[in-house]
């Protein structure tokens, strides 16, 4: 091989093998027990039978695996009562582990469901960027306190 294809060779050889190690993303199974306590549960009728609720909590997540990190959480969203009965709900959480790091997640709630879905959406620090998501189930225990389940997937680049 001559120097000049050499020249041209070796910069698009490393070209190709930093971006497969720039793009490797890691994919961290996730299950767990949530603790849940609603702050903020503001409800507005504005017809009979038909409340809108503004709603923001906080919960600890914790990881069934005990080497994996536990996080806190905040969150905020909305709430929708039918006269019918069905409601649903839509908000998101930032996540925030011991580190400082956090993460965002959206999820979702409703009569129509049986688990409720979550996604990651980012984050900062070592969640910058993260993606995946799963569902969990919650059950009211009171009317400020709620516990349940998570399981998923977190997709770190």
């Amino acid at each position: 091989m001559k120097l000049k294809q050499l020249s041209v060779a070796v910069p698009v050889a490393l070209i190709v093998v930093g971006s497969g190690a720039a793009h490797a993303a890691q994919t961290i199974n996730e299950a767990g027990a949530l603790a849940c306590v609603n702050d903020k549960w503001d409800v507005k009728e504005p017809e009979k039978g038909h409340k809108l609720v503004d709603y923001a909590g906080r919960y600890v997540a914790i990881p069934d695996d005990p080497a994996a990190p536990k996080r806190t959480g905040e969150c905020v969203g909305k709430y929708e009562y039918m006269p019918d009965g069905s409601w649903k709900g839509a908000g998101t959480c930032t996540d925030t582990f011991k580190s400082g790091d956090t993460k965002i997640e959206s999820w979702e709630e409703g009569s129509h469901l049986k688990e409720y879905p979550y996604k990651y959406t980012g984050g900062t620090g070592k969640y910058e960027g993260a993606t995946g998501g799963g569902t969990y189930t919650m059950e009211e225990l009171t009317d400020t306190l709620l516990g349940g389940r998570y399981k998923g997937e977190l997709i770190l680049r």
